[in-house]
């Protein structure tokens, strides 16, 4: 018969097991929820914490990363929710957990809570207190500074799919991403290692902007996996665009069997993508995720998001050179703390002024992914500001082009659903300096200052696009936008009018354009000032050299062009004068032939001086065969070499207008 005791032992001993059963059972699960969440499966990870959760796990651990996994795809009150019981708590977590807990917060329209958490973000990391910036009265008064900029519409080729991530194809084209032959309703996720079956379309652009005639594009972009983000250069020969790491048939994958995403160029070869390669290291691996390729103005950079270095798809902007002949760079460089947060940077696009736009959810904003616009200023560091309501919302807001026509496009869910919305941008964005690039110089005439000069600044459309006025010191300065060529034309009543081509400027940059002015009137030749006037010839003033032509043709010398290359000069900067080209020729040969020879070499020398950029109203020309000698040297008059070299000659005579 067993004792009281012994009884009393076994029951003790059962409980033991079945409670040790059930911490096995917790133990499993949450070695299972923590399998999937490791793999970035943040939806099925949830349910997993969320079931510890309701069983009675309230560790600060289970509660993080369910908080991570509502984070991670979208869910921000619920987030909130989570990092809140972390929070109270009053154990020890790391910094990037305050910044996630203020994020959600925000995203939840909570921004005074958001901004006391920014602020215990900024104590732990004993970086520059920038809380103010989330606090809702700040916060929306910097937003609405920028607001009220745009006019909004969606484009009519939406699907009840993804369609985003808009990309500039020339000027009548755009390229797009969409899962609509997928047959399969997807959102787009934050994680990087999506498989979501996106393909790359094109479209046409309308005169309103709309887009229209929706195709795959043709050649070997698409495949049965992710391609997005399209970036073509502007001679359309090459497009930079992200793919799921998948080429010659084979899916790659790190050792745990993640698949990332790359950055890949593709050439154009007669209207379609081919030679599809991929980006070299250090701008892809396979242990991390590389997306969203965009092109500076000059193409001499690439900028692009990676996950590199972080955990969850938290992503950083970086940049690396390109070169002529789609060569690209190893420099890789992370752009700096005032673009890059511990949220999520991506999406990033230079407009022709190199303003940086880019999405992020680490700034602050309305909620979730807001679009952001970046400047750097003359020491080189980057002002962030918020582009204002309208573009955003509480919503995902991202992928945001825009034209030389301030016309654009981005992408959002504020409908519930990926979709594409074009703009009109009617007030440019606002930063605290002034973005342009400045042409300056001094002008002088004999070493001393010029004042009352117009200086006019010509657009490669010949549009006048900034003007200013030399001062006393015969000093200018005029505003121009970078990443453009431009012709600057000096005038002033009275004196020779100059014009100097000036190449692309980067942003901010100063280059100064100075030199000294003469009179209209007057020309220097060999140092020394000569005057002209009505009636003048030229080739004495400018001491030219003869015009020669090939033997008893009218193709003018490569010898002679250095010499027309002066007229030119002149006539350029001196558009109130006209020039009368006679030609002449010695008495040898018939004269009718002479005549014809002669009017020909005229004409030539004319229409050298047509295509050198000279208006064909200022230049005419006439031929005098042997009508005009110089000498005796007439028909049958036996004479030198030289002797005849006289009357084989052109004149360029002055004319100037009324």
């Amino acid at each position: 018969m067993i004792s009281k005791k012994i009884k009393t032992a076994l029951a003790l001993l059962c409980i033991c097991l079945v409670q040790m059963q059930g911490i096995n059972a917790q133990n499993k699960k949450a070695a299972k929820a923590d399998e999937v969440y490791n793999k970035f499966a943040f939806i099925e990870a949830g349910k997993l914490y969320k079931s510890l959760v309701d069983k009675g796990d309230t560790s600060t651990e289970v509660y993080t990363k369910l908080g991570n996994c509502y984070y991670f795809n979208g869910q921000s009150p619920e987030a909130a929710d989570s990092y809140a019981k972390v929070f109270n708590s009053g154990k020890s977590v790391t910094p990037e957990f305050y910044f996630r807990y203020a994020q959600a917060l925000n995203n939840s329209k909570k921004y005074n809570e958001a901004n006391a958490v920014m602020k215990k973000y900024y104590a732990v990391t004993g970086k520059k207190d920038l809380s103010e910036n989330w606090k809702e009265q700040k916060l929306m008064a910097d937003i609405q500074k920028q607001s009220g900029r745009y006019d909004i519409k969606p484009v009519s080729l939406n699907s009840p799919v993804s369609d985003f991530g808009t990309s500039f194809d020339g000027k009548d084209k755009v390229m797009f991403a969409s899962a609509r032959d997928s047959g399969v309703i997807i959102k787009r996720k934050h994680s990087w290692n999506e498989k979501s079956f996106m393909k790359i379309y094109t479209a046409n652009v309308t005169a309103d902007g709309d887009l229209e005639d929706a195709a795959p594009v043709k050649g070997d972009i698409n495949t049965k996996y992710h391609q997005s983000s399209p970036a073509i250069t502007k001679d359309g020969k090459y497009m930079y665009f992200t793919r799921n790491n998948y080429m010659d048939g084979k899916l790659g994958a790190d050792k745990n069997g993640t698949n990332f995403l790359k950055i890949y160029v593709a050439e154009n070869v007669k209207g379609e993508w081919k030679n599809v390669k991929e980006l070299p290291y250090p701008i892809n691996s396979d242990g991390f995720s590389s997306a969203h390729p965009a092109l500076s103005p000059d193409e001499t950079q690439l900028f692009f998001a990676s996950d590199r270095n972080n955990s969850f798809g938290n992503s950083d902007l970086y940049v690396v050179s390109l070169k002529k002949g789609n060569l690209v760079g190893n420099d890789v460089t992370k752009l700096s703390d005032e673009i890059n947060t511990p949220g999520r940077e991506t999406y990033p696009f230079m407009d022709k002024k190199g303003i940086l736009y880019f999405a992020s959810d680490g700034h602050p904003g309305l909620g979730g992914l807001d679009v952001f616009a970046a400047m750097k200023d003359q020491a080189g560091i980057y002002h962030v500001v918020n582009v204002g309501d309208g573009i955003n919302t509480p919503e995902d807001d991202f992928a945001y082009v825009i034209n030389d026509s301030k016309k654009g496009y981005f992408s959002s869910n504020r409908t519930g659903n990926d979709d594409i919305n074009r703009f009109v941008e009617n007030k440019p964005v606002i930063f605290d300096f002034d973005i342009r690039s400045i042409i300056f110089g001094t002008i002088a005439e004999n070493g001393k200052p010029l004042p009352d000069l117009k200086v006019e600044v010509f657009d490669s459309n010949n549009a006048s696009i900034a003007t200013g006025v030399t001062d006393n010191q015969g000093n200018y300065k005029v505003f121009v936008d970078p990443y453009q060529n431009y012709r600057v034309v000096y005038s002033k009543p009275l004196y020779a009018e100059k014009t100097v081509n000036a190449e692309q400027l980067k942003p901010l940059e100063k280059r100064e354009i100075s030199f000294e002015l003469t009179k209209e009137v007057e020309v220097i030749v060999d140092g020394e000032t000569v005057k002209i006037k009505d009636g003048d010839d030229l080739t004495d003033k400018l001491k030219l050299n003869p015009i020669y032509f090939d033997l008893n043709g009218y193709n003018i010398r490569q010898s002679s062009k250095k010499e027309l290359d002066k007229v030119v000069a002149l006539m350029k900067d001196r558009p109130n004068i006209s020039i009368k080209v006679n030609s002449y020729t010695d008495s040898r040969g018939r004269d009718e032939f002479n005549m014809k020879l002669s009017q020909n070499r005229a004409k030539s020398t004319v229409n050298y001086i047509i295509k050198a950029g000279i208006e064909k109203e200022r230049i005419s020309g006439e031929g005098f065969g042997e009508t005009h000698l110089l000498n005796h040297c007439s028909n049958g008059v036996k004479c030198s070499e030289n002797e005849h070299e006289l009357n084989r000659r052109s004149e360029f005579i002055i004319s100037f207008s009324k």
